[in-house]
Order: C-alpha cells, then structure tokens, then sequence
C-alpha cells in the first residue's frame, strides 16, 4: 500500500482528513492504534462536541455550525440518527451533546462508504525517513508485525506530534507547571435523573466537599463534576487530575504520567461512587458502567508549522485569506485540577486558523490536523476541542489532496471547494 495521503491517528481530526482527502479523489490510507476510531469522543469518553458552533452574537441567537463541509454534515448526521442531542447553550457557548459507542459505530459507517478510503486499526507508526525534506517512507506496525510504505503525502493527526518527534521535526511542549491538566471520565447508571436539575448538582457538590473535609474521600475528589447523558439514567463523571508524581512533574508523554493518571482516575472515580451511593439519596443505585479507553490528554507536543497561532490572535478573531478553518471557542484554560478559566474573544467572531499552522515548517508533504497543529499553549486551549478538530482535519486532508504549489495556492483551492459546500 502506498496511499497518495497517509493520515495517522483516527481521532475525529483524522476521520475527516481521511474522508476529506478522499473525496478529492486521493487514494487514501487512514490508520489507528486501537480499534474503532473517535479518539476523545470515544476512547476517553468525551461526550460534547465543544467548538462545533460559533460563539452567539447575542444570547437569544440561534446555534450556527461554524464550519461548512464535513463539520455541518457531522452535525446533521449525528441528530437526525439519534446519537446526538442539542445543541445546548452552557452560559455563552453552544455544545452538542452525543453517545460515545454509537460515536463510534457511525464513525466505521462514514468511512465505509468512501470508496477511495481504506482503514487499518490495531495499527500504529514506530518509524519514518525523510529525504529532500519529504518524509518519503513510514513504517506501521500491528502485533509484532511491520511493514514500510511510501505514501506521496501525509496528515498527522495523532494528537501528540507523533510523526514530529519520529522525525525529530522542531515541535514545542509546554512547561509541566503551564501543562493542561488530563480529564478522566466514566460512565454512570443508575442515578435518578432529578439529581442534575434543581438544587441535585449543589447537593452532590456540597456532599463531596465534606468528604474531602472529614477525609473520608482523596483531595482529587475536588476536580470532579457529573453531566447527565443522551439516554434515560445515563450520566458522566469528569474527574480533572493534577498528574503529578512524587518524582516527576506531568508529563503527557511520559509513560510513568500516564500510568499514574489511569490507575488514580479508576481508584477515585469508583471512590466517589460507592461514597455517594451510601451517602445521597438519588445515588442508591449509581454505579460506573463504562471505563474509559484512555484517560483524556488535553495538551502533549505540537508541531512547529510555517505559521504558530497566538493567544492574541483568538481574543482578536484574526483572520485573512489564508484562512481554512473556523476556531470558536474561548480559550480553556486547564493548568490546575480546580476547573477552568475561560478567555473570550473581545467580539463573538471566529479566528481564522491559516494553513500554515497545518503544514510542517520543514517538511513538504505534511499536514496537521487536531490538537497537535502550530500553536502556542493558549491558543492550542482553544482550538484543541473536537469541533475544531473537525475543522482542522477537513482543511488538512483537502489540502493534503490537492497539494500542487506553495501553501498559499493551496490555501486557496480548499478556500475554494469548502465556498462550494457552503453554497
């Protein structure tokens, strides 16, 4: 198989890169380490689509999906099939509530009818060449099995800067202290559905704090919230989690961080659960019936592009002609485990992300896509959200299609065909 694009990681960024890439009619090659694709929205049990929608002009302004093409056809597709409900307005921001394992299910589906997209899971990169400043081989991976390919381009959208740090291509990684902290989320049954309306979220809070205070429950307990689901008696706990380690700061690709991180997010998610099954009433029967994949990695390594999006450009809403994707949500700030700090834009517009974030500095043949694009550490806060990812990846596989020129020719031909959509 040597594909004309390679898209590494089936996250959402790399599920739309694959299908954007092959509708342009490019022989397309989508691969994924673990068996379904969705990433966050599905192996960490991320159940919203943030960033889908632009930021309301005014709070009695219907939602708008702030991005033509794939994202609106996401959209449509995910509500008129029932796995998706909303969108719902959560203070000045419009999500998109969605089941996770259905996620997935359409996710195969959507891939399936592509017909110049093939798919390989249980399948992940260890290793790549370049020459002539092209990355010109790849070598995948599955069970003790290796084979090389040589694919003409290639999107990565693996969430980590993967194939940066493979090739050792300058990529950035924020300071531990500055670092996103991870989420850890599990899924509930059982809980009455009343305890998320009224006063319910107060009296699990208030129940929780005095836990933590009669130390009947860990510190880490704090950076918990529960958000009911889709279904009947559905709902989610979100637990944020320092990730610190006696011995070493968090580190996003540290194999000692991510151990921590998973065996602490179980230890305490099932720790809130049997404490509140005994002690408030509408827990009497709660229990976790769905363990994530994988914890939630907010922030690892990003790749250094042609252009790295600012902070200043997402509170000014910059963008030019060079722009290929809409970023809509505020920034998000989450370097502690006590929740967020959000930083809106001065007006309720849209940046502009330039292909330049998605397409390597130094590396011809690469685009990015999803969480790992050229962006500084607040910026990524706002653009790392599945509904930019989306965005991303439908900009990066088009483009990775099309590529005949410098990135402003490019740039201008995926202008051009997302215009068509939205027409």
């Amino acid at each position: 198989m040597n594909p004309d694009v390679l898209v590494i990681g089936g996250g959402s960024a790399g599920v739309v890169a694959a299908i954007a890439a092959a509708r342009q009619g490019a022989d397309t090659l989508l691969v994924e380490r673990y068996g379904f694709f969705g990433g966050a929205g599905t192996a960490s049990l991320v159940h919203s689509f943030c960033g889908l929608y632009d930021l309301p002009p005014t709070p009695d302004a219907a939602p708008k999906v702030a991005n033509p093409g794939l994202p609106a056809e996401l959209e449509r597709e995910l509500l008129a099939q029932g796995i998706a409900h909303g969108p719902l307005r959560m203070g000045k921001v419009d999500v998109l509530m969605h089941q996770p394992q259905r996620l997935a299910l359409f996710y195969d589906q959507w891939c399936s009818k592509q017909p110049n997209l093939k798919v390989l899971l249980h399948t992940k990169v260890i290793d790549a060449v370049v020459e002539a400043n092209r990355v010109s081989e790849v070598t995948l991976h599955c069970r003790g099995t290796s084979w090389k390919l040589r694919p003409r381009t290639i999107v990565d959208a693996s969430g980590d800067a993967l194939l940066a740090a493979l090739v050792n291509h300058p990529w950035a990684q924020t300071p531990a202290q500055e670092l996103q902290r991870p989420a850890y989320i599990v899924g509930l049954g059982g809980i009455e559905s009343g305890m998320f309306t009224g006063d319910g979220p107060l009296k699990i809070s208030s129940c929780l704090a005095r836990a933590i205070k009669d130390q009947k429950l860990p510190a880490a307990v704090a950076g918990a919230h529960f958000r009911a689901g889709t279904t009947t008696n559905e709902a989610f706990l979100t637990l944020d989690l320092a990730g610190d380690l006696p011995e070493c700061p968090f580190d996003a690709n540290d194999a000692r961080s991510l151990t921590w991180i998973e065996m602490q997010g179980r230890e305490v998610s099932f720790a809130i659960v049997d404490h509140l099954r005994t002690a408030l009433e509408g827990f009497a029967h709660a229990r976790v019936t769905t363990l994530p994949v994988r914890a939630g990695i907010r922030e690892s390594r990003s790749w250094i592009g042609e252009v790295v999006l600012t902070e200043e450009d997402i509170l000014e809403s910059r963008s030019d002609d060079q722009a290929v994707a809409n970023a809509t949500w505020p920034i998000e700030l989450r370097e502690t485990a006590r929740g967020a700090r959000l930083l809106y834009p001065r007006e309720p517009k849209a940046c502009g992300i330039p292909l330049g974030c998605l397409r390597a500095r130094d590396l011809q043949n690469v685009f990015i896509a999803g969480r790992c694009i050229s962006a500084t550490h607040r910026a990524q806060a706002s653009i790392r959200v599945m509904g930019t990812a989306l965005a991303t990846g439908q900009a990066a596989g088009m483009a990775a299609a099309l590529t005949v020129g410098d990135t402003p020719t490019i740039a201008q031909q995926v202008g051009h065909v997302l215009s068509q959509s939205e027409a």
